[in-house]
C-alpha cells in the first residue's frame, strides 16, 4: 500500500478495504486510461465501469492521478516477477532492463504513464509521489543488480550506483518521451549494457 493510499484510508475508520472492490476499480482504471484520452477519464466513469459508488473511490484515493498512480504501482508494476539472479550479473542486468522496457512500452501502461508524467510537471507533491512509487523503486531494483555483480566480483565496488541507475533510466526516458522512432526493446537493453560494461566491470569481467 502506498503512503498516500494509507493516509486516505485512515479517513474512514471501521470500514476495511475490500480487495475485490479495489481490484474492480483498478481494472476499470486500466481499461479506461488505455482506451480514452486521459483528460476524458473521470472518477464518475471509473465508478460506473467498476460498478461502485464514487465515494468508494474517494475513500481510498483523493484524486484521479493518485488512483492511476496506485493502479500502476500496485496492480501492474509489482505484478512483474523478480529477476532470478544467476552467475552472470551482466546478463541479469540486461534481462532486467529489457523486461522493464517491455513493460513500460506496453500500450496500456505507456499511455497512463505519459499522463502521470504530465500531471507531475504541474504538481510538486504529486511529482514526489511519482518519484517515490516509480523512479526510486526502479533505482533500487538496479542497485540490487549492481550489488549482485559486486558480490560476484564482476562489477567494480567504486561505481556511483545512483549515477549508473540514472544513466540507464535516462536511456529509456529519452526514447519514451522524445518522439523518436527508435524503440526501447531487448536489443536496446543489450546495447546499453555493452556500452556500460567497459566502465563498470572489473578487469576479469571485462572480457565476454
Amino acid at each position: 500500500m502506498t503512503s498516500e493510499a494509507a493516509t486516505v484510508g485512515k479517513r474512514a475508520p471501521g470500514r476495511p478495504r475490500s480487495d475485490a472492490t479495489q481490484r474492480a476499480i483498478m481494472d476499470a482504471t486500466i481499461e479506461l486510461v488505455g482506451s480514452e484520452n486521459y483528460p476524458d477519464v473521470t472518477i464518475e466513469k471509473i465508478a460506473a465501469r467498476a460498478k461502485v459508488g464514487k465515494q468508494s473511490i474517494y475513500r481510498w484515493w483523493p484524486t484521479k492521478a493518485d488512483l492511476v498512480l496506485d493502479t500502476f504501482t500496485l496492480h501492474s508494476l509489482k505484478a512483474m516477477p523478480p529477476v532470478i539472479q544467476t552467475a552472470d550479473a551482466f546478463a541479469d542486468l540486461e534481462q532486467d532492463i529489457a523486461r522493464h522496457f517491455t513493460f513500460m512500452s506496453a500500450p496500456l501502461v505507456s499511455k497512463g504513464l505519459r499522463s502521470l508524467i504530465a500531471e507531475a510537471q504541474y504538481d510538486p507533491e504529486f511529482r514526489r509521489k511519482l518519484y517515490e512509487n516509480v523512479h526510486r523503486v526502479r533505482c533500487e531494483a538496479l542497485r540490487r543488480a549492481f550489488r549482485h555483480g559486486i558480490a560476484l566480483g564482476q562489477i567494480r565496488e567504486d561505481i556511483d550506483f545512483d549515477a549508473l541507475a540514472h544513466m540507464i533510466h535516462g536511456a529509456f526516458w529519452y526514447r519514451f518521451l522524445s518522439g523518436t522512432v527508435y524503440k526501447s526493446d531487448a536489443e536496446y537493453a543489450k546495447n546499453i549494457v555493452a556500452l556500460l560494461r567497459p566502465g563498470i566491470a572489473t578487469g576479469s569481467a571485462n572480457h565476454h
